[in-house]
């Protein structure tokens, strides 16, 4: 007898325990399991924290004292240099070009005219330098591949001239 109430308790323990299951499994999902869909698989490029930059050009700065002037007394074209971190190859370039600036290059000519000039109106001395307009940025590409991986990251910090001269002072 005393046998018997034990086949009883583990059946009804069973029992309890497959009715449980049950009631569990009720949320799970029994169909097969696929690979999850990559939407962005393919090639990515992209440019990110870009901001416009002066990019002094090779003369050094000129002091100005309250009302000095500064002009540009011939026409001058200056070779103004910027840097790119991981160096420059052609994708880079061309993306660079569409996406941020079509004169941006690692060395630029920039020409100033005769007769640009700017005159230090304040109280205290201020300098002047001849440079260009240019671009600071991060840019970055990778391929995205099944299953969602990402490889040929690649990344570069720049800071690079335009073609467009800037008279910039302080």
């Amino acid at each position: 007898m005393r046998s018997s109430k034990k086949n009883h308790g583990v059946q009804a323990v069973v029992t309890v325990l497959a009715f449980a299951l049950s009631i569990l499994g009720a949320g799970i999902a029994t169909a097969p399991a696929y690979a999850r869909s990559c939407t962005e698989l393919g090639h990515h490029q992209g440019i990110s924290n870009k901001t416009a930059v002066f990019i002094a050009g090779p003369l050094q700065r000129v002091w100005l004292s309250p009302g000095g002037t500064y002009t540009v007394e011939a026409n001058q074209t200056l070779t103004v240099k910027g840097s790119v971190s991981g160096g420059v190859d052609t994708e880079f370039t061309n993306f660079v070009k569409a996406h941020v600036s079509a004169s941006l290059s690692v060395s630029n000519s920039v020409g100033f005219k005769q007769g640009w000039s700017w005159t230090n109106t304040t109280g205290t001395t201020k300098w002047v330098q001849l440079g260009a307009r240019g671009y600071e940025f991060d840019y970055s590409r990778y391929d995205v591949v099944a299953p969602c991986r990402i490889v040929n990251n690649v990344t570069k910090h720049a800071k690079m001239p335009t073609k467009e001269p800037w008279l910039y002072h302080n």
